[in-house]
C-alpha cells in the first residue's frame, strides 16, 4: 500500500517523520563541519606535526570528495523536506475545515467582540 492510499492522519505522521529525519540529518553535517577542523587540528598536534600544515590547500580529489560528502546528506534532507511539504499541501486541500483558518477567524472575532466591550465601557 503506498502513501497516495493511506488516510490523511497517516501522511500527516508520515511527513513529520519526513521532516524530523530532514532536521536531524541537517544538524548532523552542520555540527560535523564545525567539528572536523577542530578534529584535525588535535590529531595533528598529537602526531607531533606542524598544526599549520593542515591548513594548506588539499589536492582537488580531496576536496571534490569532501563536497560529495558534504552535501549528499543535505540533498537527502532537502528531498525529505520537499516530501513531507509536498504531503501538507496535500492534506491541506483534502481538508475542507482547516483549523489554521478556523482559528484566525476565531482570533479575529474575538478582537472584535474584545473591541465592542470597550467601547460599551
Amino acid at each position: 500500500m503506498g502513501i497516495s492510499e493511506r488516510s490523511l492522519k497517516a501522511k500527516e505522521k508520515f511527513a513529520d517523520g519526513n521532516m524530523a529525519v530532514a532536521n536531524s540529518i541537517t544538524s548532523a553535517v552542520f555540527i560535523s563541519v564545525l567539528v572536523f577542523p577542530l578534529s584535525v587540528f588535535v590529531s595533528a598536534i598529537a602526531l607531533g606535526k606542524e598544526p599549520f600544515d593542515v591548513a594548506k590547500v588539499p589536492p582537488w580529489g580531496e576536496i571534490w570528495l569532501f563536497a560529495g560528502l558534504y552535501f549528499s546528506p543535505l540533498l537527502v534532507a532537502w528531498y525529505a523536506k520537499k516530501t513531507a511539504m509536498d504531503l501538507y499541501d496535500e492534506i491541506d486541500k483534502a481538508t475542507h475545515n482547516n483549523s489554521i483558518k478556523w482559528n484566525h477567524k476565531k482570533l479575529r472575532y474575538s478582537r472584535f467582540t474584545h473591541a465592542q466591550e470597550l467601547r460599551r465601557k
